[in-house]
């Protein structure tokens, strides 16, 4: 995995925790105004109504520690989001050293095997070269051989020479 798609991986799992405070911060706000408008609705009937704004006094109260636990929770659970996203990026970084581990020794394998075949090619290259040169040579000399011997005669050491310098 590419250094891009594991920031990409982190980015998600940053965002989702985002959104998890959101939405938390959301429901405060939802909580926030039904609570506001409980109290305008009960301010006029406060007074006829006192042991039920008691009642919803203790309500509040007990709900107070409930959501604190709500957000506790929600805190920890965020944690242990960041953390299992941590363990993801380390296992992905293993994955990816261990891949470039398989490349690498595949590479040498493919180098390798590369080279022997190109070795084996040379060895039968000269293997089947070596014979085809030697015939055409022992097939100059009985060319040359018989040229001499249909002609009847010798060429001189002067020709002989003067064909050497024009060799050299």
């Amino acid at each position: 995995m590419s250094e891009v798609t594991f920031q990409w991986v982190v980015a998600g799992g940053v965002g989702l925790i985002a959104l998890c405070f959101l939405a938390q911060a959301i429901t405060m706000m939802i909580l926030l105004r039904a609570v506001n408008k409980l109290k305008d609705r009960i301010e006029p009937l406060a007074e006829k109504t006192e042991p039920i704004l008691e009642l919803v006094r203790s309500s509040v109260t007990e709900l107070v520690p409930r959501m604190l636990a709500v957000s506790a929770d929600a805190v920890e659970l965020s944690k242990s989001a960041r953390e299992q996203v941590n363990r993801l990026g380390e296992l992905l970084t293993d994955v990816v050293e261990q891949a470039k581990a398989h490349v690498a020794r595949f590479d040498g394998a493919v180098e390798q095997t590369m080279g022997n075949v190109q070795h084996a090619g040379e060895s039968v290259k000269d293997a089947v070269l070596r014979p085809v040169r030697e015939v055409n040579g022992v097939v100059a000399g009985i060319k040359t051989a018989i040229a001499v011997y249909s002609h009847g005669r010798r060429q001189s050491v002067d020709h002989a020479t003067q064909d050497e310098e024009m060799f050299i």
